[in-house]
């Protein structure tokens, strides 16, 4: 289990590179490693609550309890480590604006989810029919 954690987390981190490298290539001047490091913070935490809760059921038998737990923990992260790189500001503006962020991403997460759900039943209901014609 361990190690797969760790692959994958290294997959993501060098996805995470090959992303800030086309975009260093399409705008130049964005492009400072400090955003880099931002985004390896704030995946890093997120990441590893996320694989530790649903790899070790934790918090809850069911899974949308879960899901909801690691939507609650990214809304908490994400913007003290953007506060402390220096990305939020406490000024109305922003946030509205991270606030509108925060409810995109979690849409984001929900429609994954379900789409990832859809996707398993799917096959799921697929691998039956073929046990089933078997028989």
């Amino acid at each position: 289990m361990y190690k797969k954690c760790i692959r994958s987390y290294f997959e993501i981190i060098g996805f995470l590179a090959i992303a800030f490298m086309v975009m260093s290539f399409a705008i130049p001047y964005s492009a400072r490693m400090k955003i880099f490091y931002y985004m390896v913070c704030v995946i890093t935490p997120n990441y590893f609550f996320e694989f530790f809760t649903f790899q070790l059921k934790l918090f809850s038998r069911r899974i949308w309890v879960r899901r909801a737990v690691v939507m609650a923990f990214f809304i908490l992260v994400t913007p003290s480590i953007t506060y402390l790189f220096g990305y939020l500001r406490l000024e109305l503006h922003s946030l509205i604006t991270y606030g509108i962020t925060v409810l995109l991403a979690i849409g984001t997460m929900v429609f994954a989810y379900y789409v990832g759900d859809r996707i398993e039943r799917q096959n799921l209901n697929l691998i039956n029919r073929k046990l089933s014609e078997k028989k």
